[in-house]
């Protein structure tokens, strides 16, 4: 992969987000928002990494992911103004965006909810034989969710080709790991005593997400079994909103 492509996938979102958070004011997105800067380079290298026809669902805080799997901008933008132009036809707004073109199969306002979408696109890839893989964003308070426990076991009980990708970024809403989860806790053992294969890295380097990303997406898709990578990440701007983190 060229690194001027991954760069220039990085700063578009980047732009774009900017963009929205600069606008935002003027109170025609009507919307709640959930900005992804800083944590573009795991969009980019990610999205990039996967092949095109490969799935991917994902968050809340889904605009670096929809942008770098190469979903339609112009539709999300509309989306989030609430225009019948927009990729849910302007009803489900910022949180709620979906490319069937490019295999953005979609994301939602409620933590957790699509990891097991996920592990069922997974699972039809297996029953039709292809060879894709489904590639799942969330959030590490996602992980405190019980459904996630449950779609992590049952893709390693039935050996899906589900490529699991944890943004960690410290916090939820305004809450910091050390107020959600013990010291002890590790995501890496957690699966690990489930069955899926994980590392954590920490990590904001395109260039080594991309070939990180490549290596264990192609050991997914040959292996037919599901993998776990936890990014350690961090947001600069406020949970919901377009201020900044400390405003």
């Amino acid at each position: 992969m060229n690194n001027i492509k991954l760069l220039e996938k990085m700063k578009l979102i980047r732009m774009l987000e900017e963009e929205i958070a600069n606008k935002y004011s003027e109170n025609k997105m009507r919307c709640p928002t959930h900005l992804s800067i800083g944590q573009e380079a795991i969009s980019a290298g990610v999205c990039l990494a996967i092949n095109k026809n490969d799935f991917a669902v994902s968050t809340h805080r889904s605009h670096g992911h929809y942008i770098a799997k190469g979903g339609n901008i112009n539709a999300m933008i509309a989306e989030i103004y609430g225009k019948s132009t927009g990729c849910s036809k302007g009803y489900g707004g910022s949180m709620h965006l979906i490319d069937k073109s490019v295999n953005f199969m979609g994301s939602t306002a409620i933590v957790g909810n699509s990891i097991p979408v996920g592990v069922g696109l997974g699972l039809s890839i297996k029953l039709k034989k292809d060879k894709k893989i489904s590639t799942i964003f969330f959030g590490e308070a996602a992980t405190e969710q019980g459904v996630f426990y449950e779609s992590l076991n049952f893709a390693a009980l039935k050996k899906l080709p589900v490529l699991f990708i944890c943004e960690n970024n410290l916090y939820s809403v305004y809450s910091s790991l050390d107020a959600r989860q013990p010291k002890e806790r590790s995501l890496k053992k957690l699966s690990s005593s489930i069955g899926v294969e994980s590392i954590t890295v920490d990590e904001n380097n395109v260039q080594k997400i991309y070939q990180l990303v490549k290596k264990y997406s192609n050991k997914v898709r040959n292996s037919g079994k599901p993998f776990l990578i936890e990014f350690m990440t961090y947001r600069y701007r406020e949970h919901c909103g377009p201020n900044n983190d400390d405003n």
